[in-house]
C-alpha cells in the first residue's frame, strides 16, 4: 500500500514538473512568434522605404523637386513591432520623439514640443508611452497598438 501512495506522489510530482516544462515552451514560442512578427515589420518596412528611395531619386533624375518631402527616404534609427504589418502613417504635428541621452531609468526626447524627459510608464507629448528604457536596447515607446524602438539620436 505505501509503495502505490510513493508511487502516485512521484508519478502526480512528474506531470507537475511536465506541465510547467509545457507552459514554459509555450511562452517561449509565444515570445519567438512576436520577435518573428517585428522581423517581418522591419524587414517590409525597408523594403518600402528603398521603393520610396528609388522613385525619390528617379524624380530628382528627371528634374524634379523633392524638397517638399522633407528627407522621406532617411530611415530613423530603429522601428519595430507594429500590431499589423501596414506602415504607420505621422503627420508633422505627431513625429516620433529622438531620444537625446539615456540616464539610469530615464531619457530625454527631442519632440515637437521641445525637449522633454520621461521614464517608463509616463506618456510624452504627442502620445506615446514610455514602456521601456535600456542602455543596450534604447527606448520603446508605443502608440494606438504600436511599439517603436528608439535608438539614441547621434
Amino acid at each position: 500500500m505505501k509503495r502505490v501512495v510513493v508511487l502516485s506522489m512521484v508519478c502526480a510530482s512528474g506531470f507537475a514538473q511536465a506541465e510547467m516544462d509545457g507552459s514554459k515552451i509555450l511562452m517561449e514560442e509565444a515570445e519567438r512568434a512576436k520577435e518573428v512578427q517585428r522581423l517581418q515589420y522591419q524587414a517590409e518596412l525597408l523594403k518600402q522605404r528603398a521603393e520610396i528611395a528609388k522613385y525619390m531619386q528617379e524624380i530628382q533624375s528627371h528634374g524634379g523637386d523633392v524638397s517638399e518631402f522633407g528627407g522621406v527616404s532617411s530611415a530613423p534609427a530603429r522601428t519595430a513591432s507594429p500590431s499589423s504589418v501596414s506602415t504607420p502613417v505621422h503627420s508633422e504635428s505627431e513625429a516620433l520623439p529622438k531620444v537625446l541621452s539615456i540616464e539610469n531609468s530615464r531619457a530625454a526626447f527631442q519632440t515637437n514640443e521641445g525637449k522633454v524627459f520621461g521614464k517608463v510608464g509616463q506618456t510624452l507629448p504627442g502620445g506615446y508611452r514610455v514602456v521601456a528604457i535600456s542602455m543596450r536596447d534604447g527606448v520603446r515607446l508605443q502608440k494606438d497598438g504600436m511599439r517603436y524602438d528608439i535608438d539614441i539620436a547621434w
